[in-house]
């Protein structure tokens, strides 16, 4: 058969050709890992996939796949896509009802804990039809599965590796291959639609920014990258991560793994990096074997990027990796381009310029040059699911490409880099006065005593007061906090307009990558609210 270049089906045959090679580590807390082979790794999507196939699942099916272990998600993911199946990949959250109700599900994969919502919470009532459990397997598990109309149990044990390598057809580029949701955390969740074409564009893009070498071992904080670990040559380690609360999980979990298999790189949120850099430089640990830290989710801030530096051997490279789940990545630039002065009229935080094959643009821009940042490229996707009137707000053709508006503000500097200066919903705009959030915390951030900053409007759009919430640092005194602000902020043209500094000891964040400010329930808590 006839591969397009650099497809998912080029990159699975490539597992065939080094099949002992260890393709995917699962982890379990800090010290207790599995090494899984590429020929384990296939000869399980074979098994995982005959086991769909026997249970009903055909060509076309939409599958939600809900497991927190990593090899099971993997082996799922890959099998559904060796059958013509689409994988959905959506959080456990509280909207994940509405979600299944919008694209109706044929299929819902899952460990216990998910069945245990699924029924307790209906999701996917009604429309779902199969139903297959993921986990380890114990004496009486297919019966009690039975007794809870949980459907079949998939295999969960990995391999010896000694069977074949899935049969896998290849499909055409705009065959739709995977359904991802977007986190949420600025406004509905919505299902991005991944055709094949976009999968291959993604990963090329993605082959440009992770630069793997050969002997790279990739430490993967964000656990649906690890379906995408192996397809791009590098040994990835998958450690166990709170998916429900990435912060909060134990340090030792990701240092741990980190430190045994001698990972070179390593992708994670600003959230995660902190738990990494902090819990190193509490214990007096060094991560000797680094050279690359990719960070995504959020901007990163210059002082994060000191404290990994503390703990990096000299020479590393810190990059901040931008995009969304629907265009990903876009752009990334080095933590030491991240100290540049903005031009005049362009603050705000640098995002570097676009990667290989990927074009941006400014739209809607005003005088200053400000206006919402559109990409276009391989990495966009075509389409939300069942949403055609977001699809339409969101998507438009131009110059022979496809543009995804992103929803950011930013500008455009006479070098090419992209200026991020928030999200077009966050804007604050008073009387007299326009306020982005990004202009404002990136300047108030590197104030002594805070943690970080969110920037929120109090009011109807024109009308609002301007609030800067402050998450201060463990200890730090608010009197103190204040007067640093006014020195940070000493200098900004726009900081008269801002009327309250509120504190509050821990900001609301999105469950994806705890990075992402939840602007709205902070600015009903500045209103007298308390949700």
């Amino acid at each position: 058969m006839t591969v397009a270049p650099g497809s998912v089906f080029t990159r699975l045959a490539r597992l065939t050709e080094h099949p002992r090679a260890t393709v995917l580590v699962r982890c379990a807390g800090a010290l207790r890992t599995e090494d899984v082979t590429a020929a384990q790794l296939l000869d399980g999507c074979r098994r995982t996939a005959d086991a769909l196939r026997a249970a009903g699942v055909r060509r076309g099916d939409k599958a939600v796949v809900m497991t927190r272990d990593a090899y099971r998600l993997v082996a799922s993911v890959y099998a559904l896509v060796s059958l013509g199946a689409v994988p959905v990949l959506i959080e456990p959250r509280a909207e994940v009802r509405r979600c299944l109700d919008e694209i109706a599900p044929d299929v819902f994969i899952g460990d216990p804990l998910a069945h245990v919502a699924r029924r307790a919470l209906g999701w996917g009532r009604g429309r779902v039809r199969t139903t297959l459990v993921t986990g380890r397997a114990f004496p009486g598990r297919a019966r009690l599965l039975g007794l809870l109309g949980w459907g079949e149990s998939l295999p969960s044990a990995v391999p010896d590796g000694g069977g074949p390598a899935p049969d896998v057809p290849e499909p055409r580029p705009d065959d739709l291959a995977m359904i991802a949701f977007t986190s949420g955390s600025t406004g509905q969740p919505k299902g991005v639609e991944y055709r094949h074409a976009t999968l291959a564009g993604q990963l090329a893009t993605l082959d440009a920014v992770l630069r793997a070498e050969p002997g790279d071992v990739l430490l993967s904080c964000f656990l649906p990258f690890a379906a995408l670990g192996p397809l791009l040559g590098v040994t990835t380690v998958a450690p166990q991560v709170d998916h429900l609360a990435p912060a909060r999980t134990p340090p030792g979990h990701l240092v741990g793994p980190l430190l045994g298999h001698r990972a070179t790189l390593v992708l994670g949120s600003p959230a995660v990096l902190a738990l990494i850099a902090g819990h190193c430089v509490r214990h007096g640990l060094t991560l000797p074997s680094v050279r690359r830290v990719l960070s995504f989710g959020a901007p990163l801030r210059p002082r994060l990027v000191e404290m990994l530096a503390k703990v990096l051997p000299p020479g590393a490279e810190i990059l901040s990796v931008y995009g969304a789940t629907e265009c990903l990545p876009v752009a990334a630039i080095d933590a030491d381009a991240l100290r540049v002065e903005p031009p005049p009229g362009h603050a705000g935080t640098c995002l570097g310029r676009p990667l290989p094959g990927v074009r941006a643009r400014v739209l809607d821009a005003d005088g200053t040059g400000l206006g919402e940042i559109a990409v276009a490229g391989p990495v966009v996707s075509p389409a939300y699911h069942a949403r055609p009137d977001a699809t339409d707000a969101a998507k438009s053709f131009a110059d022979g490409a496809l543009w995804h508006r992103t929803g950011d503000l930013g500008r455009l500097d006479d070098d090419g880099r992209l200026w991020y200066l928030g999200r077009t919903a966050h804007l604050v705009t008073g009387a007299g006065f326009t306020l982005t959030t990004e202009d404002v915390e990136a300047a108030a951030d590197t104030a002594p005593g805070v943690r970080r900053t969110a920037l929120v409007g109090v009011g109807p759009a024109g009308r609002q007061r301007a609030v800067l919430c402050v998450e201060p640092e463990r200890g730090a005194r608010q009197e103190a906090v204040v007067d640093a602000l006014r020195a940070a902020l000493g200098g900004h043209p726009h900081a008269r307009s801002i009327g309250t500094v509120l504190f509050r000891p821990r900001f609301p964040t999105d469950i994806r990558h705890n990075s992402k400010i939840d602007r709205a329930r902070l600015a009903a808590y500045a209103e007298g609210g308390r949700r």
